[in-house]
């Protein structure tokens, strides 16, 4: 006798996939490796293959391996899937860091993947749920709520792990005009419902309802896309006319962490910088801790820079460390000759910090543990002014995240300046999905962004998500360009708050269905 699970049935008929779950093994391992294989596919829509149009294809198979196998395998099925598709994704991490850990380097990779997985196994167990319970029209808007979830509450807070979503690489895509309605999480979850359909029709391609179901979702995503590029302002941008410029040292992490980094930082920048009297000017970027001393004490070197901001007439933001003793801060020090032509005019302080890279969460005594004093001892700032004439700053990491920008908007900046320190990863994956996050940021709030790598990836973004200007890795080159005013979508006043909500009460609303819906009749007539 077959002891297999079933699917639950629908107005009196079976969902179909019941057919596809026998109690095999061969089965198992075939649809554990169809999970494994999709999750490998799904990263190689991110950097550097950037086959975007493959994330439909591989949630699709996401899809029919995890509703075949029942919600307690498929939940471990789907942290399998996930630690495939972080482990990958996660490989650049220690491009340059691994070498400081030694024998430790793989928990870099490893570490954060554990526990970003378990998105994945969340999805993967609603999936089957869904498969198992829910109206056949209903599993894939199930499936998508639940991965789009899973990857907004992974991405959030001072613990969260804002990469490898799929809004990042999607923001590339033909459905990059739905984030200036729906934020980046809703380019996530448009790509799973996408996949999600397609999966779900492939577990039985005779159900009519499935087919139906999977045509009418294609087909929306289609018009939304279609009727958000007609709706979406940043197509209309007003011409720029601030003239900005970013400097790009193209300082190896190696040399910069060497005993001649210091002086090579400061004959480079300042000699870059100073070439750029006559562009007129109204700001220049500096990369993240470009300076790499403590500036609270070294006020000769402030002097030096104010007259450098002051030769300029421009506003002169420099990546340094700001230490009082008490917090060492990674800062942007800010020099406005309008204000004061000698010393600095005012800091902006990174507030959202890298977990276990620059600062060690948690209790004291994990400083004991090995390797661990090679962690940096940065403390999260806090800033009583967070944009300066316009301007926003984001160091980093910060601008990975959705939520972090959608806050600054309350000053109402027209300008985002990311300013940020990617040699640590060499020429990886790691700088261009750090890029795709300034393409994302300006098409959700609708603002220009001006982004200054230290070997790059700098240049100019428009609210539309276009590239004006754009540097290569590791050259010495400088970007000069314009940057104007806002064309803010509907994203940019909502915030992605409220998409987690509807996120969850997708997730919740097909199974609420279910249990409302009359059970067929058991009785022998």
């Amino acid at each position: 006798m077959d002891h297999s699970p079933t699917i639950a049935t629908d107005a009196g008929r079976t969902h179909g996939v019941s057919a596809r779950l026998p109690g095999s093994r061969t089965m198992t391992v075939r649809d554990a490796l169809l999970a494994l294989g999709s999750a490998a596919a799904l990263h190689f829509a991110f950097p550097l293959t950037s086959f975007w149009w493959l994330a439909p294809f591989a949630l699709a198979g996401l899809t029919v391996a995890w509703c075949r196998f029942t919600p307690r395998r498929a939940a471990l099925a789907g942290y399998a899937s996930g630690l495939v598709f972080f482990v990958l994704g996660f490989s650049w991490f220690g491009e340059t860091a691994g070498a400081l850990v030694g024998w430790a380097a793989p928990v870099l990779d490893l570490g954060p993947a554990a526990a970003e997985s378990l998105a994945f196994a969340f999805a993967a167990w609603i999936a089957s749920q869904a498969a198992r319970r829910c109206d056949v029209r209903l599993v894939p808007l199930a499936v998508a709520a639940a991965f789009a979830l899973g990857e907004q509450l992974r991405s959030v807070t001072a613990l969260g792990v804002p990469l490898e979503q799929l809004g990042l690489t999607m923001i590339d895509s033909p459905l990059r005009p739905l984030a200036a309605f729906a934020g980046g999480f809703g380019l996530t979850f448009a790509t799973a419902l996408l996949g999600a359909s397609l999966g779900w029709w492939l577990l039985d391609r005779g159900d009519t309802r499935r087919a139906r179901t999977a045509i009418a979702l294609w087909l929306g995503v289609a018009l939304c896309t279609a009727l958000a590029w007609f709706a979406w302002p940043a197509r209309h941008y007003a011409t720029p006319t601030r003239r900005v410029a970013a400097v790009q040292g193209g300082i190896a992490q190696s040399v910069k962490r060497s005993d001649a980094g210091l002086a090579l930082a400061l004959k480079r920048y300042t000699t870059m910088t100073t070439a750029l009297r006559g562009q007129h000017l109204s700001l220049v970027l500096w990369p993240e801790t470009v300076i790499t001393t403590d500036l609270l004490r070294e006020p000769v070197l402030r002097a030096r820079f104010a007259r450098l901001a002051d030769s300029l007439g421009a506003t002169l933001y420099a990546g340094g460390f700001w230490d009082d003793g008490v917090r060492l801060e990674n800062t942007l020090v800010i020099f406005d000759p309008r204000v004061n032509p000698s010393d600095l005019t005012a800091l902006y302080v990174k507030e959202q910090l890298v977990p276990f890279a620059e600062y060690l969460p948690g209790p004291a005594w994990l400083t004991r543990l090995p390797y661990a004093d090679q962690i940096g001892r940065f403390r999260p700032g806090t800033n009583a002014q967070e944009s300066y004439n316009g301007a926003t700053a984001l160091i980093c990491w910060e601008s990975l995240f959705g939520d972090i920008a959608h806050a600054r908007l309350r000053d109402d900046p027209s300008l985002f300046l990311i300013a940020t320190d990617d040699a640590w990863f060499g020429t990886t994956e790691g700088p261009y999905e750090h890029a795709e996050a300034a393409t994302l940021r300006a098409v959700e709030t609708g603002r220009w962004v001006l982004r200054a790598g230290a070997t790059g990836i700098s240049g100019i973004v428009a609210p539309d998500g276009t590239w004006t200007h754009r540097t290569a890795l590791n050259a010495m080159t400088t970007v000069i360009g314009e940057v104007g005013t806002p064309a803010p979508g509907p994203f940019a006043r909502i915030g992605p708050a409220p998409f987690g909500f509807a996120f969850a009460l997708l997730v919740v609303l097909p199974f609420a269905l279910a249990l409302l819906r009359p059970r067929p009749s058991t009785g022998s007539g």
